[in-house]
C-alpha cells in the first residue's frame, strides 16, 4: 500500500505538471513553469484515489467523493495561500458561479472527469503491477 501511495502521489505531480504547464502556457502565450503548490492538488488527489480504490463501498459513493475531494483540495490550497502570501493563485471570478474567486463548477466538473479517467485508467494498471 506504501508504494501504491507514493508512485501515485509522485505520477499525480507529474500529470499535474504537465496539465498546468501546458494550461497556464497556452493562456499566457509564453512559457510559464507552475509552482509546486499548483499542481499539489493531483498529487493529493492520486493518493486520495488510492484509498478509494480500496474502499469498501457502492460506485456512486465512490464518484460522489471523487468529484467532492478534488475541489476541496483546490480549495483548501487556494484559501490558504490567499490567507498566508495575500494573493491568488489562480482566479475563478470570470466564471460564474464562483465561491471566493477560488473554485469554480465548472473546473470541479473538469477535476472530476480527469480524477475519474485516472481511476479508471491508470490506477488500475499501478495497484496491478505493485500486487
Amino acid at each position: 500500500m506504501f508504494l501504491d501511495i507514493l508512485l501515485n502521489l509522485f505520477l499525480g505531480l507529474l500529470i499535474g505538471f504537465v496539465i498546468e504547464f501546458i494550461y497556464r502556457s497556452y493562456n499566457a502565450k509564453k512559457i510559464i513553469i507552475p509552482k509546486f503548490i499548483n499542481y499539489l492538488m493531483y498529487g493529493l488527489t492520486a493518493v486520495f484515489l488510492v484509498f478509494i480504490y480500496n474502499l469498501n463501498t457502492s460506485i456512486v459513493w465512490k464518484l460522489i467523493l471523487i468529484f467532492i475531494f478534488p475541489t476541496l483540495i483546490e480549495f483548501i490550497i487556494g484559501y490558504s495561500y490567499l490567507k498566508i502570501k495575500g494573493k491568488y493563485l489562480w482566479t475563478y471570478f470570470e466564471y460564474s458561479p464562483n465561491f471566493m474567486g477560488i473554485i469554480t463548477p465548472l473546473f470541479s466538473i473538469f477535476w472530476f472527469i480527469i480524477a475519474v479517467a485516472y481511476y479508471y485508467s491508470i490506477l488500475p494498471i499501478i495497484i496491478a503491477s505493485l500486487n
